[in-house]
């Protein structure tokens, strides 16, 4: 299939795919500064999977050093903090409320990759003083385009050989199959759901080598580091956990690329 066709298809807005209304409902929660942990517990208690992780996350060893198990889903919103009980509520309600003509292995596959990318950004983001809800919501959202092709182009994408690949070997494949490849197709849905340009430029540019903007090389570098450090078939609440255990190398990351000075050096940041 050519580029042209491949666009035309993604911009069919007939039968656009949406963004689940939970997801709508809890970014209205994170946006609306007169929103409180009950909003968002109303929220997340009406799905079962979603209260299930919150509250799992809520006594990991990483939110619970003391040992002191809670049963209360408005309690263990209060202990994570409204803000990363929205995180892992939006994860979940894309893995089961977005239309995604694949098996659940993959679709779980996919989402925890997106979710695991999305915290490495938002902890990249907090070491550059850059605003952390944004780079979480560019690292969640950021293969989205993957989805637009199973969904618009190619309802076999993910069953293919395509799931296999990731990084330039993918982007290589999918040029030589649909014209053009995930980056410029999360993009352009991202632009037809109305997305902030930081945001759908940012999906857009995240497999660019030359990418000048520091959003797009927080997104790569979560990108790599979600690839090389968690498991394809690892589930979405072991990711919170993996991260905890390796708490040093998002500075590090951002050592190596130069993007901060290394500790215990007078070098100044290369931002």
């Amino acid at each position: 299939m050519d580029r042209e066709s491949s666009l035309t298809l993604i911009r069919m807005v007939d039968d656009l795919p949406s963004l689940p209304d939970r997801y709508a409902r809890i970014r209205e929660v994170i946006d609306n500064p007169q929103s409180d942990a009950i909003d968002l517990a109303h929220i997340v208690g009406t799905d079962q999977a979603t209260a299930t992780m919150v509250m799992k996350s809520a006594n990991s060893p990483a939110h619970n050093p003391m040992g002191k198990s809670i049963t209360s889903l408005p309690i263990a919103i209060a202990r994570l903090g409204t803000r990363e009980t929205a995180q892992i509520a939006m994860a979940m309600s894309l893995m089961y409320g977005f239309a995604f003509p694949a098996g659940m292995v993959h679709i779980r596959a996919f989402w925890t990759h997106a979710f695991a990318v999305a915290m490495l950004s938002k902890q990249l983001a907090a070491l550059l003083d850059y605003d952390q809800d944004t780079h979480f919501t560019i690292g969640l959202l950021h293969d989205i385009g993957r989805a637009a092709l199973g969904i618009r182009v190619d309802m076999d994408y993910f069953e293919s050989a395509l799931t296999q690949l990731h990084g330039e070997q993918l982007i290589a494949a999918e040029q030589t199959a649909f014209g053009i490849d995930h980056a410029e197709a999360g993009k352009e849905i991202l632009k037809l759901w109305s997305f902030p340009p930081l945001i759908y430029e940012t999906v857009g540019a995240h497999h660019s080598k030359n990418a000048p903007a520091i959003t797009a090389r927080i997104v790569q570098l979560a990108d790599e580091e979600a690839h090389r450090s968690i498991p394809y078939s690892a589930n979405i609440d072991l990711v919170e956990k993996q991260l905890q255990e390796n708490m040093d190398r998002p500075r590090l990351l951002l050592e190596e690329v130069g993007l901060i000075a290394k500790q215990g050096t007078n070098t100044t940041s290369a931002m």
